[in-house]
């Protein structure tokens, strides 16, 4: 077995195939009042909580008929539809998170979707019971362009970012959290297609598919 002693997961994209709930999801909700949401809108609210993108678009599209909490629970409703229509666990990540509880491997989310979304989404699917606890950006207050959540994961399991891997499907986030001292087991997702390469060339480990192919490597 390769000595670590923490994981630390991404949900969306990485523990669960759930990012085409967030396809679009902006311009499916805004697009009945008129608005179309650009590239620039979407890049403007990249690792915002849902509260400061909310308000980015009550102060981009002033014409919308509510104030950012109401387009808050718009967007919750249409959220929770779609985690329960379209997400599912990523292939083998149920053998693998028991093996991992059988190795006494701590275990922690750090996602920047909602906590509560994310904590209902699990809990459905029968995966929240393996982790020790969860931080969103709601906890950190910045994306994973820098590498806040990570170290507070780290350092909430009362270990050093060396004795941890990190599982991420983002570049961008693959690339932080090797830049801390991480360890990165990066997961091909479509979504992320365009920056695989990058995700690869900061990866320790790399799943094409399914975690079982970790079988042999990790453990």
């Amino acid at each position: 077995m390769q000595n670590f002693k923490g994981a630390i997961f991404d949900m969306d994209g990485t523990l669960l195939d759930s990012m085409p709930v967030w396809d679009q999801l902006s311009q499916r909700f805004l697009g009945q009042y008129g608005v179309t949401v650009t590239d620039a809108d979407y890049e403007a609210i990249e690792g915002t909580t849902q509260i400061q993108g909310a308000q980015y678009f009550i102060d981009t599209y002033p014409f919308l008929p509510f104030d950012a909490r109401g387009l808050v629970r718009g967007l919750d409703s249409l959220i929770e539809a779609r985690y329960a229509k379209i997400a599912k666990p990523k292939a083998g990540v149920l053998d693998f998170l028991r093996e991992l509880r059988v190795r006494n491997v701590k275990m922690a989310i750090a996602t920047l979707t909602a906590r509560g979304h994310a904590e209902k989404a699990l809990r459905d699917r029968g995966m929240l019971e393996f982790f020790e606890f969860m931080l969103t950006i709601e906890d950190v207050g910045v994306s994973k362009r820098r590498p806040d959540i990570y170290l507070r994961a780290a350092q909430d399991l009362g270990l050093s970012p060396a004795e941890c891997i990190v599982f991420e499907d983002a570049p961008y986030a693959g690339v932080t959290a090797k830049q801390a001292g991480f360890r990165v087991c990066g997961m091909a997702e479509p979504a992320y297609a365009a920056g695989e390469a990058e995700l690869r060339a900061a990866s320790d480990f790399f799943i094409e598919r399914s975690f079982a192919e970790l079988d042999g490597i990790l453990f």
